[in-house]
């Protein structure tokens, strides 16, 4: 028979020593039945076989020469751009190019009313032609006196003030060819063009609007060829130099590397502690738009770095992990990967040279398995 002790709760029902008696012949015929069922499972589970260990092919972790990355962030912008203002006032006559539309050197872009400096044009012009004749006229004023002077029929004081003019008429002219020269730039500011061959990234005016010399009309940009720019910590100034490759995405094509070249280095540190770079961008295929932001992934030198097999790692709970042969046991890992290298994967966190990794991940292979 078992030992049993009632407990506090259940010795006032069972005062008596007759019923005391009654529940212990109780417990003790459920407890003769249960102890066999027990004893035969765990004799079950002794008897069923333990599961064998697998055979896995290993391959050692080593070094493999990584790039040292520096993440940054930048902007694209094109190789030349420019604000076109109207460089007259008037009111705008018409604008033949749109947003987005691809234009070339010399093209017309905006025409301005310059009627009035059309009208100071003309005038200009009047004053030239009536200084050169006045310019004329003092000169042969002069030889004349000039005459008179050597015969004694004139007196110096005379001379003196007629020759003056003949000094001034020349100064005369070149005033009212200066006045003519800025008048005709007036007028012919009236047609503005592109400076070179772009993309019009946006224009600011309509037919009919008034615009002072300093009114924006359109803004051009070079896009064939562009430039990155971005902040360079000052910690890391002297890893870069010229012609370094840059690389970078953008988030209109996620999966497409572009690459570039450093063309500029700052030579001051900025207040905010960093050294703006430029990076030259060809653009031939125009993927690539001003004003887009772009990850950067600049490399400033190399390190060894442990590495894994590409086929060793698989996803797990959206981290990447290996199977490591530790002892007889397949143990797995999480790890840090940087960017492959040939078929290797470089491990900054997670293994350690000389360590035994499955080479070929199974899906039938999993954490704590015997392996042989």
């Amino acid at each position: 028979m078992l030992p049993f002790t009632l407990p506090q709760s259940l010795r006032r029902p069972f005062s008596r020593p007759w019923q005391r008696a009654l529940a212990l012949m109780v417990l003790s015929a459920l407890g003769t039945q249960l102890l066999p069922a027990c004893k035969k499972q765990e004799a079950a589970a002794a008897s069923q076989p333990s599961e064998p260990p697998v055979h896995v092919d290993t391959v050692p972790v080593t070094a493999v020469k990584t790039p040292k990355v520096l993440l940054l962030t930048g902007t694209l912008r094109g190789a030349k751009e420019a604000d076109l203002a109207a460089n007259v006032a008037g009111r705008v006559l018409s604008t033949s190019v749109e947003a987005g539309q691809n234009v070339t050197e010399g093209m017309v872009l905006a025409t301005v009313d310059v009627r009035a400096a059309a009208l100071a044009l003309a005038e200009a012009r009047v004053m030239v032609d009536a200084s050169r004749t006045q310019q004329e006229i003092s000169q042969v004023e002069c030889e004349r006196y000039e005459k008179l002077k050597q015969s004694g029929a004139v007196t110096p004081a005379e001379y003196d003030q007629v020759t003056a003019k003949c000094k001034t008429a020349p100064l005369s002219v070149q005033a009212a060819e200066a006045r003519q020269s800025i008048v005709a730039k007036n007028v012919g500011d009236g047609v503005i063009r592109s400076p070179f061959s772009g993309t019009v990234t946006e224009r600011y005016v309509e037919v009919g609007e008034y615009v002072q010399p300093a009114s924006r009309v359109v803004s051009l940009a070079k896009v064939d060829d562009l430039r990155l720019s971005f902040s360079l910590p000052e910690k890391n100034w002297p890893d870069v130099r010229q012609d370094a490759e840059v690389a970078f995405r953008v988030v209109a094509y996620p999966t497409q590397v572009f690459t570039g070249r450093v063309v500029h280095i700052s030579g001051a540190v900025r207040q905010t502690r960093d050294v703006l770079i430029e990076a030259a961008v060809s653009n031939t295929d125009r993927k690539l738009l001003p004003g887009m932001f772009a990850a950067i992934q600049l490399t400033i030198g190399y390190e060894d770095l442990p590495a894994v097999p590409k086929t060793a790692v698989f996803l797990q709970n959206g981290k990447q992990n290996v199977l490591i042969v530790n002892g007889s046991t397949l143990e797995q890992r999480v790890i840090q990967p940087a960017d492959a290298v040939a078929d290797r994967i470089p491990v900054r966190r997670g293994v350690a040279l000389g360590e035994k990794v499955v080479s070929v991940y199974s899906d039938k292979l999993r954490n704590g398995q015997s392996v042989n």
